[in-house]
């Protein structure tokens, strides 16, 4: 012993170093073989069958979830049919109502228009009838004024004026 160094690396102990390392690493394979690597295998085909589930429930759930839309677009569009459906009829009946007052508007429009044309056709022939006789009154005091009282001016006078009113 009298070199100085590292044992491990004096040849007279390499043989019991080799034994010894030999029974060590046995003893560790059956160890790991026996206890340690089936857990391991375990754990990981625990894991394994966890995410395959997992996988497996991702897509049921996307599969419902597509269902879910599918059936969510499809109320979407039923209602907006719907939607389109009552705003049509409205505006139809709406459109009805409107040309139905449009129709009594007018109809009394004519009914009125016609009422007031008659007035005033009435009130237009009595102003002609008393303008004919302002005038006849009013013309014979002039002329009577001017000319004296004449007969004959009188009637000739009546015949212009009722000529004159007819133009």
């Amino acid at each position: 012993m009298s070199k100085s160094g590292m044992p491990q690396l004096n040849t007279e102990y390499f043989a019991s170093q080799i034994f010894w390392l030999v029974i060590s690493f046995i003893i560790l394979y059956i160890v790991m073989a026996k206890y340690a690597l089936p857990k391991i295998a375990n754990v990981i085909e625990t894991r394994e069958d966890i995410v395959a589930r997992d996988v497996e429930e991702a897509e049921n759930f996307k599969k419902e979830s597509e269902i879910t839309e599918q059936g969510y677009l499809q109320s979407i569009k039923e209602a907006q049919e719907k939607a389109s459906q009552y705003l049509s009829n409205s505006r139809n009946k709406l459109n009805l109502l409107n040309e139905e007052e449009n129709n009594d508007f007018e109809k009394s429009s004519r009914e009125l228009m016609q009422k007031f044309e008659t007035e005033l056709e009435k009130k237009k022939s009595a102003v002609l009838a008393n303008s004919e006789q302002i005038a006849y009154d009013v013309s014979n005091d002039i002329i009577s004024r001017v000319f004296g009282e004449n007969p004959l001016v009188k009637d000739t006078l009546k015949d212009n004026i009722k000529s004159m009113v007819k133009r």
